[in-house]
């Protein structure tokens, strides 16, 4: 009896302490999650809005749930109408392809959109079936003109 007793209780402090090592080692994944980074475009086209400042809230990104992708900066022209297009990679293999129309970019200054410095935000979902890890990205925003309005890459973390 005291054999089997002590066995049991062996193994139930095992089954904690293997859940403890789990939680230490993804809190500790999630601490040191990479940080978002960016940049524009290697040779760029000529841009009418250059970012000074990207963000993504939440971050780390999280599987199933939206983040926001903001950036800070100054438009030179105007926009009159356009499409916007984020491609994330993973592995560097496309993986999400998103879109959406440019106007829609700016809430407080709809299409046509003068020069000033304005932020510009987007929500979009991050599938529920992406696998965590490292990321890049790129954002291209197009003119009804056809000329860029704006242009970076960036790379981020997904967490599960």
């Amino acid at each position: 009896e005291m054999c089997i007793r002590d066995r049991v209780s062996t193994q139930s402090t095992g089954n904690q302490n293997m859940k403890a090592v789990i939680l230490f080692i993804t809190v500790l994944a999630i601490a040191y999650a990479a940080p978002f980074t960016w940049q524009l475009c290697p040779e760029p086209p000529p841009q009418i809005f250059k970012p000074t400042s990207v963000t993504m809230s939440p971050y780390p990104a999280v599987a199933g749930k939206n983040v926001t992708i903001t950036s800070h900066g100054a438009l030179t022209d105007y926009v009159r109408g356009g499409t916007w297009r984020a491609t994330v990679y993973y592995d560097n293999v496309p993986l999400h392809v998103f879109t959406g129309d440019s106007c829609d970019l700016v809430p407080s200054c709809p299409c046509p959109c003068g020069p000033g410095d304005y932020t510009a935000s987007t929500a979009v979902p991050v599938p529920a079936f992406s696998p965590a890890g490292a990321y890049t990205g790129k954002f291209e925003a197009v003119g009804a003109n056809g000329g860029t309005i704006s242009c970076f890459t960036f790379t981020f973390d997904i967490s599960s």
